[in-house]
């Protein structure tokens, strides 16, 4: 994909979040959000990796070294942190508002740094 079709997938994805409305009220939906903040994630790191470096990574695999041999550490850790609350909030037993929020925190980060 190009970072534009990066950038329209993270956004598609942020909409299925908000559609998904009020975690707090739907306790269920909170495992969907959380891979759903990841894949937007994801998305948005592709996006801003083009945008500020003329490539990116396709597959989430090797993607914090690749985001390290950019230069972008910081990016490299958020993205091993939202690895980490992935896995405790998709596949563990971690799918609380904690959990979530974050995800959130995280997906928010990369979002504002991918839009910078």
């Amino acid at each position: 994909m190009n970072a534009d079709a990066h950038r329209d997938a993270a956004l598609e994805l942020e909409r299925s979040i908000a559609d998904l409305g009020d975690p707090a009220a739907r306790p269920y939906t909170i495992r969907a959000l959380v891979e759903l903040s990841w894949g937007a994630t994801f998305e948005w790191l592709a996006y801003g990796s083009d945008r500020k470096h003329g490539k990116h990574k396709e597959k989430h695999d090797g993607l914090a070294r690749f985001l390290r041999d950019l230069g972008e550490s910081e990016m490299a850790d958020h993205w091993t942190a939202m690895e980490g609350t992935r896995q405790g909030g998709f596949y563990g037993h971690k799918n609380t508002l904690d959990t979530l929020d974050e995800a959130r925190r995280l997906w928010r980060a990369v979002r504002t740094w991918a839009l910078s």
